[in-house]
C-alpha cells in the first residue's frame, strides 16, 4: 500500500517506560518525604498577636525589637521596628513605626468605646437604683405618715376619753368604757 507503515509497540518496550515511571514516582515520594521531614525539623517561632498588630513589644525570636530609620530617597527618615537579630534569617518582627502607631491607637479606640458603653450601661443601672430607692423612700415615709397619724388620733382619742372621764365622774356619770 504506501510508503508508509505503522507497527504496534511491543510489550516489552512498554514495560520499561512503565518500570522507569515507577522508579521516578518513588525516587519523588522519597524527595518529599525527606523535605517534609527536614521542615518538621525547622524552628517554628509562633505568632504573637504583640508582633501583628500595633507596636511590638516582643519579636517572635524574644527578643525586644529597636528602633531605626530608612536611609533610601524613597522614605528618607521614615521610621521603622525591627528585631536585632534581623540578619540571621528566622523570621523576626519588621514594621514601619507609623503603621504601628496606628494599629495601635485603632485598638486604644475600639477600647475606649467599649469602656464608654460599659459606663453607660453602668449609668444606666445606676439611675434605675435611684428611682427604685427614691420610690421606697416615698412608701416609707407614707407608711411613717400613717402610722403617726394613727398615733395622733389615738392619743386625741384616750385624751377625748380621759376628759369624758372626768366630766362623767364629776357628773356622776358611770364610765363604761374606763
Amino acid at each position: 500500500m504506501g510508503q508508509y507503515s505503522y507497527s504496534q509497540p511491543s510489550s516489552s518496550s512498554n514495560s520499561e517506560d512503565l518500570t522507569s515511571l515507577i522508579e521516578a514516582e518513588a525516587e519523588m515520594y522519597a524527595a518529599e518525604a525527606e523535605i517534609s521531614q527536614w521542615n518538621a525539623e525547622a524552628i517554628h517561632y509562633e505568632p504573637s498577636p504583640e508582633g501583628d498588630d500595633g507596636i511590638p513589644r516582643t519579636c517572635y525570636c524574644g527578643s525586644e525589637p529597636v528602633h531605626g530609620y530608612f536611609q533610601t530617597p524613597k522614605d528618607p527618615y521614615r521610621r521603622y521596628i525591627t528585631c536585632p537579630n534581623a540578619d540571621d534569617g528566622d523570621c523576626h518582627v519588621w514594621k514601619w513605626w507609623d503603621v504601628a502607631v496606628e494599629e495601635e491607637m485603632r485598638d486604644i479606640q475600639t477600647e475606649l468605646s467599649e469602656l464608654k458603653g460599659e459606663a453607660n450601661e453602668r449609668e444606666q443601672k445606676l439611675l434605675i437604683l435611684e428611682k427604685r430607692i427614691d420610690e421606697f423612700t416615698k412608701k416609707k415615709s407614707g407608711a411613717k405618715l400613717m402610722v403617726f397619724t394613727i398615733v395622733l388620733v389615738g392619743l386625741v382619742f384616750l385624751n377625748v376619753l380621759g376628759k369624758v372621764g372626768k366630766d362623767s365622774k364629776e357628773w356622776g356619770v358611770p364610765s363604761l368604757f374606763l
